[in-house]
């Protein structure tokens, strides 16, 4: 990995914090935002490098909808972020995940799931939500000498 590329995961993972810090003080968010008008705004963050993609585009701030619809945006929200800022801290370090080359996870309206390929392309694992993933992580990172709690909602 390069200077470069990891300098670009700090800037990000350190945008995702402060994104995350807005959103559960209630100030909503100012960062990662796309779309327009009442009903179209979205959290939106795309992260594609050889191991890992990450494409996610929520809805955001819809004034149409009933405050609790608003509540569990914002949680979906809040959980793609933390998945993200996960994903990027075990991307830039070596774990033992030797049975996975590549990770993609994505979200949008109609749901969230990730795929794991192993070095030749072949599907290792994939699920219509992260539970699964989620699994795998906390078990790559339990033999890694670093600790990073996962904590989900």
């Amino acid at each position: 990995m390069d200077d470069t590329t990891a300098e670009k995961r700090e800037e990000a993972i350190a945008g995702l914090n402060a994104a995350l810090a807005d959103l559960e003080s209630g100030d909503g968010l100012s960062r990662f935002l796309g779309g327009h008008g009442f009903m179209s705004r979205r959290f939106e963050f795309e992260w594609n490098d050889a191991q890992l993609e990450i494409d996610f585009s929520l809805p955001y701030a819809r004034v149409l909808s009933g405050e609790e619809s608003q509540k569990d945006d914002d949680a979906e929200i809040g959980a793609a972020i933390r998945m993200a800022i996960l994903l990027l801290t075990v991307d830039g370090r070596k774990t033992d995940c030797a049975d996975w080359m590549s990770v993609s996870v994505w979200a949008d309206e109609s749901g969230a799931g990730y795929s794991i390929r192993d070095a030749q392309g072949e599907l290792v694992d994939s699920g219509d939500d992260w539970s699964g993933l989620i699994h795998r992580l906390e078990s790559a990172l339990g033999e890694s000498e670093e600790e990073l709690a996962v904590i989900w909602p």
